[in-house]
């Protein structure tokens, strides 16, 4: 839904994101950077949930037993390829 706005708005700060958006026209560069502001947080959130399901994997795991001297020897002729 498109409505009109009457904004009091920075022209300068207006300006330079249409230099940084390289949008063509003014309400065009307002579009583009509340699309990014929308994306930026929906990424924020969904880094957060991964986040909180790897926590909660960790709690359901409980402790992990450190690696063994051979399963780091084995794990750097795997990266070198030299075994």
């Amino acid at each position: 839904m498109k409505r009109n706005k009457h904004l009091k708005l920075d022209q300068i700060r207006i300006d330079l994101a249409r230099r940084i958006l390289r949008t063509r026209t003014e309400t065009d560069t307002i579009h583009e950077a509340l699309d990014r502001v929308i994306e930026t947080e929906a990424e924020r959130c969904r880094k957060r949930r991964l986040f909180h399901q790897m926590l909660q994997l960790k709690k359901e795991l409980g402790p992990m037993p450190e690696p063994t001297s051979e399963w780091l020897q084995w794990a750097r002729s795997e990266r070198t390829g030299k075994r």
